[in-house]
């Protein structure tokens, strides 16, 4: 499952962009996962199979926040340059998602750089951040990269994958600690969730995971391979990354490689439990059935406990049309986390299909109650 990051930033099991951080919790060594060596990682950043050195000259250069002509004069056409900043801020925000002016569309399958963005109009949260990110810069804001952690989120793309969304918007610092968060992904963020700066260098990486994601999933293996590779010389540590690739090494039957790829991922993040069940799943493959059954308890343990897991189950069968087992998912959600107002709301959606009328108020009503309580 590869990562990527929904808005802002994703096989068999991918994860991807849109881009959230997971503190450590436990220690690798608890699962029994035995670090690779720094010689087998640094090869499987090698252009060959026979760990010959990278040529980085190969690797795809995508400058996410290159700005073009049209930018400039977009920015001097809509933004006055005499206003104070943060009207200046106001008017670019408005030139932006106005339908007569740009009028960007939010698509969380589309991952461009700033200007690929500003011609098709379209793209995911990290598009949309670099582009916004771009023109504040053009006009004379001080911008950057904001990381935010979501409460997890999954789509099932078919039975046996999904993809692991992770989020990240901009904020705007108009100094002495005066700052503003600007997000232009609809719903997905809420002040209160945690959040912290990340260099361009981690949010250009991020980019370059979310292109090898959908080149992974279009089956053009030799591109997705430069992207990740690209995306690991930028930022060695982001573990989900190593993780993508593992998918990638996995699809191409290169099961020790694949290993070592997910092995490195828990490593570095013990808490992944994209790598955990990827490396589960090739343990089970190569008829390693002892270590498959470890790594599966403990992604079972995680699925039982994590309620937006089975928040998204439930929604992948609501749209199977299974809407009794969809049901049981998001009350055994509502369990664990009772505060939480999607839950509520899904499950008066699901109350509402089965003609359950009064049952779906008193949930809807439940929601929205929730929600004005943050």
């Amino acid at each position: 499952m590869p990562i990527l990051s929904k808005n802002l930033l994703a096989a068999a099991i991918l994860s991807s962009l849109a881009a959230c951080s997971v503190t450590n919790t436990q220690d690798a060594t608890l699962l029994d996962i035995q670090a690779p060596s720094t010689a087998q990682v640094t090869a499987l950043l090698s252009s060959e199979q026979d760990g010959s050195k990278v040529d980085t000259s190969l690797y795809p250069e995508d400058n996410i926040l290159a700005v073009s002509a049209e930018m400039r004069d977009f920015v001097e056409e809509n933004v006055p340059a005499a206003l104070s900043p943060r009207a200046r801020l106001s008017y670019l925000l408005d030139s932006m998602v106005r339908p007569s002016q740009l009028g960007l569309t939010y698509n969380p399958g589309i991952t461009l750089n700033a200007s690929d963005t500003f011609k098709q109009g379209v793209g995911n949260c990290l598009s949309l951040t670099s582009l916004f990110i771009a023109l504040a810069r053009e006009a004379k804001l001080n911008a950057y990269y904001n990381e935010v952690t979501i409460p997890p989120s999954w789509d099932m793309i078919s039975d046996n994958s999904m993809v692991f969304y992770k989020h990240i918007n901009a904020v705007v610092d108009f100094g002495n600690n005066d700052k503003e968060v600007v997000d232009l992904s609809v719903g997905y963020y809420e002040y209160h969730y945690p959040q912290h700066r990340v260099s361009e260098r981690q949010a250009a990486a991020q980019h370059y995971n979310n292109r090898g994601a959908e080149f992974l999933n279009l089956g053009n293996n030799d591109k997705a391979q430069l992207y990740f590779q690209r995306a690991l010389y930028l930022d060695p540590e982001a573990g989900h990354i190593w993780g993508n690739l593992g998918t990638l090494l996995r699809r191409e039957g290169r099961a020790v490689d694949a290993e070592i790829a997910y092995r490195h991922a828990i490593t570095l993040n013990a808490n992944d439990q994209v790598a955990i069940s990827n490396l589960g799943r090739l343990y089970r493959e190569q008829g390693n059935k002892e270590k498959a059954r470890e790594l599966e308890k403990r992604s079972e343990s995680f699925r039982r406990k994590n309620p937006f897991w089975l928040y998204s189950r439930a929604k992948a069968e609501y749209e199977r049309g299974q809407f009794d087992e969809a049901l049981n998912l998001v009350q055994q959600a509502i369990r664990l986390d009772k505060k939480e107002h999607r839950f509520y709301r899904f499950a008066s959606l699901i109350y509402y299909r089965q003609g359950k009328l009064v049952r779906a108020q008193q949930f809807s009503d439940k929601a929205s109650k929730l929600k004005l309580k943050r």
